[in-house]
């Protein structure tokens, strides 16, 4: 096996990891929500996700420099994920189902693509288009022929997993061209720390203070959800994901992350929370999986200075 093919398959495999975390962060945050607001959840999350990359890199673990680096678009890419992004997600999460907000969440590599044609002058092989297509093909599947889909009281829920959607499209782009000057794990330690004061900031200006803190370490089960989303979706996943955006053409990272992931939240949403499943879920996903190997298998044959 050349090296070349070989860190592609270690990287396959980290997104793997990577989906298999996010996919189930749908349900950890359904969890969390029972007895949390979403304002008391993100401080969680991502303070518990920063103190833990400061003491890596205070005790040289890690590695981050940011010393004569344009900080301005570090801290651009920490505002629109997590800070902008997070408040859509969460509170998407917590007006729709654990499946429908999946499938929303999914429409990012579409909109990462369309956005990067558009804006960014990028062009990708017809047959990465036609894969990410595919998986998209099958996303609307699995929502509109499931039971449970409908507008009716749920339009607010919607609108906000689209402003989701256009903030999760652009950190694509943003982290992309941030990581020709920092690393992954700087880009991650950067979008933690953001997150942690720009969150707590927040709930502390909206009155909850600290009681958010005090409900998650009373209760074992609160706890193990923030643990869940603070050290894997937070910390693991992101160091992946930006890992994979410098790796591979922007909307090709994408695809591969946000589809792979899909199938996962949709599955874990039809196992562990009672969502909906048939023929839908199972043709849905087919695409789903047909389209992201689609547009992986040709990524190797895109400009290679194309991200």
């Amino acid at each position: 096996m050349s090296e070349k093919t070989g860190n592609r398959t270690v990287l396959y495999l980290l997104v793997l990891i990577c989906a298999l975390f996010w996919g189930l962060s749908f349900f950890a945050t359904t969890v969390a929500l029972t007895e949390l607001n979403p304002l008391q959840i993100l401080p969680l999350r991502w303070t518990l996700a920063a103190v833990i990359f400061i003491i890596l890199a205070l005790t040289k673990v890690i590695k981050v420099d940011f010393r004569k680096k344009n900080l301005k678009l570090l801290v651009l890419t920490g505002f629109i994920q997590p800070c902008v992004y997070s408040i859509f997600e969460t509170n998407g999460i917590a007006m729709t189902t654990t499946s429908e907000s999946s499938i929303f969440i999914a429409t990012i590599p579409v909109t990462v693509l369309i956005m990067g044609m558009l804006f960014f002058g990028q062009r990708y092989d017809r047959k990465v288009i036609l894969g990410i297509i595919t998986a998209f093909s099958g996303v609307v599947i699995c929502v509109y022929f499931s039971p449970a889909f409908s507008l009716g009281g749920k339009g607010a829920g919607y609108l906000v997993l689209v402003g989701a959607i256009l903030s999760g499209a652009l950190y694509a782009h943003v982290s992309a061209k941030a990581s020709e000057t920092f690393t992954p794990m700087e880009i991650t330690v950067g979008i933690s720390i953001a997150g942690c004061i720009f969150f707590n900031i927040l709930s502390i200006g909206k009155g909850y203070g600290i009681s958010g803190y005090e409900i998650c370490f009373s209760d074992w089960h609160m706890f193990i959800a923030i643990a869940f989303l603070g050290i894997c979706c937070s910390g693991i996943c992101y160091l992946i994901f930006n890992t994979v955006l410098s790796a591979l053409p922007t909307a090709i990272a994408s695809n591969l992350v946000g589809n792979t992931t899909t199938a996962i939240g949709v599955i874990s949403g039809c196992l562990f929370a009672g969502d909906p499943f048939g023929w839908y879920t199972v043709a849905g996903l087919s695409l789903t999986i047909i389209g992201v190997c689609t547009a992986s298998v040709f990524a190797g044959k895109e400009n290679k200075t194309q991200k």
